[in-house]
């Protein structure tokens, strides 16, 4: 039932994705949103605490010669939930080829956030205000609906921005081989 539930939400997911006005930049492979005033903008820092309340920069991370996927979800949101698990298996395939994720969670509960990375085995960073919509990457990043992500490059240099499911893995396959 969980599968047929994922399958499901995914090809509503895809669906939605190809309405949008897209294009490919020749480039870099990358899919592009018409409009979008991140893609091709070295990506904006931020700073925001990690699961034990430290604060970290999101430059701790990004630009600094690994691809980079920052990955905005919450752990109350279905569609992130079952976008999860293809996260999750791109990571595990490209991480030791230098491939990082970090989790901007638009969480308000911090016992939901902590259980939802440990349920959902999401191992790299995470980073949340627990303020909800509130939060300073939906400002930040001008996230208006989650799911949301961005692909940034070695450089900081965001290259596309919510690649889905399938999407992700084709994009990582493009730059690192299989």
């Amino acid at each position: 039932m969980k599968r047929i539930l994922f399958l499901a939400v995914m090809a509503v997911m895809t669906l939605a994705a190809s309405a949008q006005s897209t294009t490919v930049d020749a480039s870099t492979g990358a899919t592009v949103q018409q409009h979008d005033p991140f893609i091709g903008k070295k990506f904006i820092d931020l700073e925001e605490p990690d699961q034990n309340g430290k604060m970290h920069k999101l430059s701790e991370y990004v630009g600094n010669g690994q691809w980079v996927l920052i990955d905005c979800w919450a752990s109350w949101c279905p569609p992130c939930r079952a976008e999860m698990p293809f996260v999750v298996a791109t990571y595990n395939k490209y991480h030791k080829k230098g491939f990082n994720i970090v989790g901007l969670s638009f969480d308000q509960k911090k016992k939901a956030w902590l259980d939802a990375i440990k349920e959902l085995n999401m191992p790299w960073i995470h980073l949340s205000d627990l303020k909800g919509w509130k939060t300073v990457a939906a400002r930040v990043y001008n996230v208006e609906g989650i799911p949301a992500c961005f692909l940034v490059d070695p450089k900081g240099i965001i290259v596309a921005r919510d690649l889905r499911g399938p999407q992700l893995e084709t994009k990582l396959r493009e730059i690192f081989g299989q």
